[in-house]
């Protein structure tokens, strides 16, 4: 565990590690990733040169906040932690992870129709006090078309003004991440499952190929397994075909692997990017459960 003398605490965090020799000077040099949605807000920095993850603080809430309550937690623990507040990061790359996405092919993608897309996803208007962002997925040609908070995008935005600053989807970075754990797998097909509490992400994977990506919300185990059974059926796979990576908030010991493991006999727990370095100090941070904010910085690498 890391302690940071320019820290000053009001928000307790869940977990932080990080490597102490870390300071001001550092920086310049470094990619700080943020990942924020209603029930957490996370942050690891990422040495360029070596492409090395240096620091993790991760602050977890109980209930679901308002975009109002996340912000208002977003300034306390950047205006109480000196280190965040810098504006010298050589990047910054944010992952918003809401319900409000849309995948588009790059042939059709038209960015005068972004609020129709993300219409046609919710099934409703975009609030007017969201503000809509897209970018181009690498490896699947495609928009991930997204909505974030105004107050989020104008504070974050000016805050980071003298850094190079991008939005994602959270589910960019889990397609990436996906994309490139199948490579490092002999297997046709895989599904990478990205768990959340009463939420999970599916990706879907042939070949290195994106298939299908699509969020979901449960509220019991045995309803978990249904959707995944029936998205896979959808799509003519059987249970016994797939690889099943899991991420997110889920262990070996929890309700949701054991339930999965009654259909899945290839299931396992994934593992941060093995493209990433991890220094001494965060070596032991279970590399699945920051599936997609470690991959946040390979997105755009």
């Amino acid at each position: 565990m890391a302690n940071s003398e320019n820290q000053v605490i009001e928000i307790i965090p869940t977990l932080l590690v990080g490597d102490n020799s870390f300071d001001a000077a550092t920086i310049p040099f470094c990619t700080l990733c943020i990942e924020v949605d209603e029930r957490r807000i996370r942050f690891c920095i990422v040495r360029d040169e070596n492409m090395e993850c240096i620091w993790l603080e991760d602050y977890s809430f109980e209930t679901v906040l308002t975009p109002g309550e996340i912000f208002e937690k977003l300034k306390k623990i950047f205006t109480g932690h000196l280190l965040w507040s810098s504006n010298d990061w050589k990047n910054v790359r944010i992952s918003i992870n809401s319900h409000a996405f849309s995948l588009i092919p790059n042939v059709i993608f038209d960015k005068d129709s972004v609020a129709d897309y993300l219409k046609f996803a919710l099934g409703s208007p975009v609030p007017a006090d969201d503000k809509i962002l897209f970018h181009e997925v690498p490896l699947v040609h495609a928009y991930n078309v997204f909505s974030i908070p105004v107050i989020w995008y104008e504070w974050m935005v000016n805050h980071f003004n003298s850094s190079n600053i991008t939005f994602y989807h959270l589910t960019s970075p889990l397609i990436i991440g996906a994309l490139v754990s199948h490579a490092e797998h002999q297997e046709i097909r895989i599904v990478s499952v990205y768990f959340e509490k009463e939420y999970f992400t599916v990706v879907v994977s042939e070949s290195q190929q994106l298939i299908l990506c699509n969020r979901f919300r449960f509220s019991q185990t045995q309803e978990l397994a249904y959707i995944l059974l029936f998205t896979l059926s959808q799509l003519n796979f059987l249970p016994e075909e797939m690889k099943v990576m899991c991420y997110g908030e889920i262990g070996s010991s929890s309700d949701a692997y054991t339930e999965l493991s009654r259909f899945f006999p290839n299931l396992q727990i994934g593992s941060g990017p093995s493209t990433l370095k991890y220094s001494t100090h965060c070596g032991d941070i279970p590399g699945h459960r920051y599936f997609g904010l470690f991959n946040t910085y390979l997105v755009s690498s």
